[in-house]
């Protein structure tokens, strides 16, 4: 294996990712009793690092293999690892270490690598307290993989969520009008999009004052439950908040009825 990009990243060489200096890592992390575990998913998340990054090639079903071998499951995957790379993509990118296309290519393969762990969850059988979310990001809002995450997440706790990329308050207005939703969730990753994701929510919440905006994303850590003028209900990145503030909407709606 080689290095590329400094010590701390690990590319494959030739088959399995898991061989040489992986091999190595895995039987010293295993030999420790102490915080395994974390030990386990810091070393899959620089295999995973060097893997979107490889010019030569990208085996998903292999990485997965992979990375099962050392004991991380796909939800590790999908809720320590992936972000955990995406993050240190984006910082190459900051630091020019990175270039656009190496950063492009490489959340395009974290993404589909999240969708493809996404498909365990589609025969989950709903529960009888399952909500139908609508999660939104802004027009012109590049960063999915975010969404793509949290997605994933609603959906492992039986949740039914559908992905709207590219929203304006037009576009959300038409989805509501098709489709009961239970809540809508807006992702916001960059304070550029923060207008204008605060600017649909207000024309949302115009047209449609019952339901339940919630407004989270990265550019939002530091300003939980503080909503301002963004329009939303809620403010937060905690997923189980979220959650309660729509459920206990969706409750008092059925009282009613």
């Amino acid at each position: 294996m080689t290095a590329k990009h400094g010590s701390r990243t690990l590319l494959p060489g030739s088959g399995s990712l898991v061989d040489g200096l992986a091999k190595s890592v895995i039987s010293q992390v295993n030999t420790a009793p102490h915080h395994r575990r974390s030990r386990r998913i810091e070393i899959g998340s620089k295999i995973l690092y060097a893997a979107v990054l490889d010019t030569k090639s990208f085996d998903q079903e292999l990485l997965k293999s992979d990375l099962t071998v050392m004991r991380i499951t796909l939800t590790d995957i999908v809720d320590h690892c992936i972000p955990q790379v995406a993050a240190e993509l984006g910082q190459g990118w900051v630091d020019d270490t990175l270039s656009f296309a190496e950063v492009t290519v490489a959340s395009a393969r974290l993404y589909g690598l999240c969708k493809s762990i996404g498909h365990q969850w589609d025969n989950i059988r709903p529960h009888l307290n399952s909500l139908n979310l609508l999660l939104a990001t802004a027009v012109r809002e590049d960063h999915i993989l975010g969404p793509a995450v949290l997605a994933d997440q609603l959906r492992r706790r039986g949740h039914s969520v559908r992905l709207h990329s590219n929203a304006t308050a037009d576009t959300i207005a038409e989805k509501l009008r098709d489709n009961h939703y239970d809540g809508v969730l807006m992702s916001v990753a960059s304070g550029q999009s923060l207008e204008s994701a605060s600017k649909i929510i207000r024309d949302v919440k115009l047209k449609f004052p019952d339901i339940t905006v919630v407004l989270g994303g990265a550019t939002l850590i530091g300003t939980d439950e503080r909503h301002g003028n963004t329009g939303a209900d809620l403010v937060t990145n905690d997923i189980d908040k979220a959650l309660d503030a729509m459920a206990a909407d969706d409750i008092k709606l059925r009282v009613a009825e």
